[in-house]
C-alpha cells in the first residue's frame, strides 16, 4: 500500500473518494468535475479528493494527479500487484476518512462519462443537513443494470419493504457515523470485492440510519457486462449472507417504506433500446447442465420441472416464478457450497433477464421502469413464500 499525499493533507471536512482499477481515459475528466464541484459550492469546506486504486496497470495515476485543481489531492494504493477488488479500495478509503476526521464522504466511479459539478452538491449537501446515506436516482438504459433490477432492487424492496432504486450504485455519499459502523461489521471475502455496494447499503437501512436518494439525471459509463459472472457471485452471496442473518428484522416489516427522492423523480431523456437477450439465452443452456444438481436442490418439483423444460425449449421465466426460485435459493443458501448454490442460481439469472428482455423489448424507457417496479412488488407480495420457510 501507498499514500501519495503531495500537500500532507492532514484533515479535511468533505472526502470525494474515486475507486479505480486501470481507468486512465476517464479518471481525470471525472476528477476535474469533482474539484469544480467542490470549488463552486463547498469553497468554505476543507476538502479533498482521494483516488483509491488497485495498483493499476495502466496510466490511470498519472491521470488522476495530472487534472491539477486548487483542491488537494491524495494517490492511494490500496492493493498489492495482481490483487483487485471494489472492496478493497473502500476499506482504505474508510480508514483515511477516519484519519481526516471527515464529516461528509461522496463517492463517484472513475469511468463515468457525463459527470457534472452539481453532482458533488447533488450529493454531499444532504448529508451536510440530516441525511446519513444518499443513493443515486438516475436513468439508465433498458440493457443495463441487470443485476440491480432483476435481483438487489427486488430483494431489498420485497424482505426489506424500502424502495431504494440503486442499492449497488455507484454514486453516493455518507456521513460519519455511518463510516464508524461500516468499519465496525464483519467484511466477508466478498465485501472486499464487487458485494461492498450491497453492503453499504444494506447495513444503512438495516441499522436504522436516516437515507435518501438524489435525481442525478442520466447515468453514461462502461458496460458492466464484461465483470457480469464474478459481480453476479460477489454481490449475491453478500446480500444473501447479509439477509439470513437478519431475519428477525425482516420478519418484523409490515409494508413499504418510501425513500425521498430530492430533485423530483423526472426521468432524464435517454435514447431508446431494444435490449437483446440472445447472449443471456446461450449462457443459460451453457450453464444448465453445470447447474442440474442444485436446482433438484433447491427448487420446488414443480419450479424444476418447468424450469428443466426450458434447457431446449422456450425460456421463459415470469416475475413470480423468478421471486420464488430466488427464495427458494435464498433459503437454500450456507457457507458451505455458497459459491456452487450462487453459480447456479446465475444460470437462472441469465433465463430471467433474457426473458425480461422480450418483454421491454418494444417498450419505452418509462414503461420499462413500470416492469422493474411491478417486479418488485411481486417480490414483496410473495414474501410469505420465503418467510414461511424459515
Amino acid at each position: 500500500m501507498e499514500i501519495f499525499n503531495p500537500r500532507n493533507i492532514r484533515k479535511a471536512d468533505l472526502v470525494v473518494g474515486i475507486p479505480s482499477f486501470n481507468e486512465e481515459k476517464t479518471i481525470g475528466f471525472v476528477a476535474k468535475q469533482a474539484a469544480r464541484g467542490l470549488k463552486k459550492y463547498f469553497p468554505k469546506k476543507k476538502s479533498v479528493i482521494v483516488n483509491v486504486d488497485n495498483n493499476s496497470t495502466d496510466r490511470t495515476r498519472e491521470a488522476f494527479l495530472g487534472a491539477r485543481s486548487d483542491i488537494p489531492q491524495i494517490f492511494y494504493t490500496t492493493t498489492p500487484k495482481g490483487i483487485k477488488g471494489k472492496g478493497h479500495n473502500f476499506k482504505c478509503l474508510f480508514s483515511l476518512f477516519k484519519d481526516l476526521k471527515a464529516k461528509t464522504g461522496v463517492v463517484v466511479d472513475a469511468d463515468l462519462r457525463n459527470i457534472k459539478p452539481e453532482w458533488i452538491l447533488k450529493l454531499a449537501e444532504p448529508v451536510f443537513s440530516k441525511y446519513d446515506y444518499v443513493s443515486p436516482f438516475y436513468t439508465r438504459k433498458k440493457d443495463d443494470a441487470t443485476i440491480t433490477n432483476n435481483l438487489v432492487y427486488p430483494l431489498v424492496y420485497g424482505l426489506l419493504g424500502v424502495n431504494i432504486r440503486q442499492p449497488i450504485g455507484g454514486e453516493f455519499a455518507f456521513s460519519d457515523k455511518l463510516v464508524n459502523v461500516w468499519l465496525r461489521k464483519e467484511w466477508k471475502e466478498t465485501t472486499y470485492q464487487f458485494g461492498i455496494d450491497i453492503f453499504m447499503s444494506l447495513n444503512a437501512i438495516l441499522s436504522g440510519f436516516k437515507m435518501c436518494q438524489v435525481n442525478l439525471g442520466k447515468k453514461m459509463h462502461k458496460s458492466s457486462v464484461p465483470n457480469l459472472g464474478p459481480m453476479f457471485i460477489q454481490v449475491v452471496e453478500t446480500l444473501f449472507f447479509t439477509l439470513k442473518e437478519n431475519h428477525k428484522k425482516i420478519r418484523k416489516i409490515k409494508g413499504i417504506k418510501e425513500t425521498p427522492v430530492l430533485n423530483g423523480k423526472r426521468a432524464a431523456s435517454l435514447g431508446n433500446c431494444s435490449p437483446d437477450g440472445k447472449h443471456f439465452e446461450r449462457l443459460f443452456r451453457q450453464e444448465f447442465d453445470l447447474n442440474k444438481r442444485f436446482f433438484k436442490k433447491c427448487l420446488l418439483a414443480k419450479t424444476f420441472e418447468e424450469i428443466n423444460k426450458m434447457e431446449k425449449g422456450k425460456i421463459e421465466i415470469s416475475a413470480k416464478m423468478w421471486s420464488e426460485i430466488v427464495y427458494d435459493f435464498l433459503y437454500c443458501f450456507d457457507e458451505k457450497e455458497n459459491s456452487k448454490s450462487v453459480e447456479a442460481l446465475r444460470c437462472l439469472y441469465f433465463g430471467r433477464v433474457a426473458s425480461l428482455f422480450k418483454e421491454i423489448s418494444n417498450c419505452s424507457q418509462r414503461e420499462a421502469e413500470k416492469k422493474f417496479l411491478s417486479q418488485a412488488e411481486i417480490f414483496f407480495k410473495n414474501r410469505e413464500y420465503y418467510l414461511n420457510k424459515i
